[in-house]
């Protein structure tokens, strides 16, 4: 791809991106939740932070740090290309999921009056769908049956983390940061990714959506309440 051609990518990409967030914010009432942010309890602090920590475990043991400094010495060609797919990816994906899809989600609750946890089945709904998205990889982009699975379950889990955030911040935009600074490495414009091990991707992501999912339903009873 030439210079021309990625700049105009670019310039297409930020435009969409812009797209989507205006609309998605007219559709939210700008991102927000709640009228005012909460005031979290000092253990749902611990609880956030605890799943904060499980998602930095994760990075730093797939080696996303050594990917930064292939950025930093990669062309202003790679890096331009790199960081805008990451972007887009991060700023899409939470203002359609986090965004769109969870008050998609607290619409229909209301309609039928339900109002049991409903910020939490707002964002295993929301969830459930980001991670079902990379079953694309496997349909359409031939990536191992494996992987593809593998990518569906943390993504989901990361889709809790990410939720949790949305709620606590009472925005979108600090999880699309979160999500662009995550998905910025050099891998992210590979087509595929390879299978690992199902233990370790387990050990890691199941307590952050667990503990993500905890934090959530604290908050719907500090809501209730």
């Amino acid at each position: 791809m030439n210079t021309t051609d990625t700049m105009t990518c670019v310039i297409a990409t930020i435009i969409i991106i812009a797209l989507t967030i205006w609309l998605v914010n007219l559709r939210t009432h700008h991102g927000k939740l709640f009228d005012h942010r909460l005031q979290l309890s000092p253990i749902q602090k611990i609880i956030l932070l605890a799943a904060t920590i499980f998602c930095i475990i994760s990075y730093v043991l797939n080696d996303n740090f050594d990917d930064l400094i292939g950025i930093y010495h990669s062309s202003w060609h790679v890096t331009l290309i790199v960081t805008t797919v990451a972007v887009s990816a991060g700023f899409l994906e939470e203002y359609l999921t986090r965004g769109y899809l969870f008050n998609l989600c607290q619409r229909l609750l209301d309609y039928y009056h339900v109002t049991t946890c409903p910020l939490l089945i707002a964002s295993l709904f929301n969830s459930l769908i980001f991670g079902s998205l990379h079953l694309m990889n496997f349909f359409l982009g031939g990536q191992d049956l494996t992987a593809t699975l593998q990518q569906v379950f943390y993504a989901t889990c990361m889709g809790l983390l990410f939720s949790a955030f949305r709620i606590a911040t009472n925005t979108i935009y600090i999880g699309a940061i979160l999500h662009f600074l995550l998905d910025w490495q050099l891998t992210i414009t590979q087509s595929y990714a390879g299978a690992s091990d199902w233990l370790g991707i387990v050990i890691i992501f199941l307590p952050m959506a667990l503990l993500s999912m905890l934090f959530i339903m604290t908050v719907d009873q500090q809501v209730k309440k």
